[in-house]
């Protein structure tokens, strides 16, 4: 069956908003704004992102009315950091619960290097079987981790990871980038035919933010996938319109760095 990604993207590039991050991180990444869900789907529906990416609680409360015209990614597996060890992300959602929700696609975080690295996979592969049967595709957060990954950005890790994510039968990757563009084409070469797109990570200047967005773009990926740094800002319009200019009317970090200046 063919998988549908074209929904997710536009002139194959993809802006991507991001709220799974109270379920991984607990509430020290809100403020009394932004902890409201309602919040961020504003941000995604007004600034016509491609797609918005939350747990699947957070989705059946409030992917409704005018937002239902964004399309939706629920993250059907979850941690918290409230415990230490090697890591592993149980399954806590069904695909067939996230597609009566309204999901476009299905996200799911896979640990490479993980000493319980056999039981994810052995899961995830029965979650992309599920979901292609149904035309849906599966975006996989690549995240290499535990104790036998001194580097969770090292250049062969990532490249590693890539190439596992496009193994296993992943459509779209997120990951870390390595904050070297040149070597982070060997990356994307490694992701194959599944698209690529970036973790926006912790929140930084939209200087910062912006040139990383351009170098990660001209290493060849597919876009970003980001949260903190727009939900986060004093300014999350500005900060998009920005990304949107610089990702798909390719001007340059100075032009889109002088909405700032406004």
């Amino acid at each position: 069956m063919k998988i549908n990604t074209k929904k997710l993207l536009h002139n194959d590039r993809s802006l991507m908003l991001a709220c799974d991050q109270g379920l991984e991180h607990g509430p020290k990444d809100f403020n009394l704004k932004n902890i409201d869900p309602q919040y961020i789907f504003d941000i995604a529906h007004e600034g016509r992102y491609n797609a918005v990416i939350v747990q699947s609680g957070i989705a059946e409360k409030f992917y409704h009315g005018p937002y239902r015209d964004i399309p939706l990614v629920v993250k059907i597996n979850g941690k918290t950091s409230l415990l230490s060890g090697e890591p592993i992300s149980p399954q806590i959602c069904s695909v067939d619960r996230a597609l009566k929700i309204g999901a476009s696609a299905i996200g799911y975080t896979l640990y490479p290097g993980s000493e319980h690295e056999g039981a994810i996979y052995e899961n995830f592969g029965k979650v992309v079987e599920q979901a292609h049967d149904y035309g849906i595709p599966v975006i996989a957060w690549m995240y290499p981790r535990g104790k036998n990954i001194p580097n969770d950005i090292d250049t062969e890790i990532l490249a590693y990871s890539a190439r596992i994510g496009q193994e296993l039968g992943a459509d779209i990757l997120k990951m870390k980038y390595n904050g070297d563009k040149e070597a982070y084409k060997w990356v994307v070469r490694n992701a194959g035919r599944a698209k690529l797109m970036v973790a926006g990570g912790v929140k930084g200047t939209p200087a910062e933010f912006l040139q990383k967005t351009k170098d990660v773009l001209d290493a060849g990926a597919t876009g970003m996938a980001i949260g903190r740094n727009v939900w986060q800002s004093e300014q999350p319009f500005t900060i998009t319109h920005a990304l949107r200019d610089l990702m798909f009317n390719h001007r340059s970090v100075q032009d889109v760095l002088k909405y700032f200046e406004k």
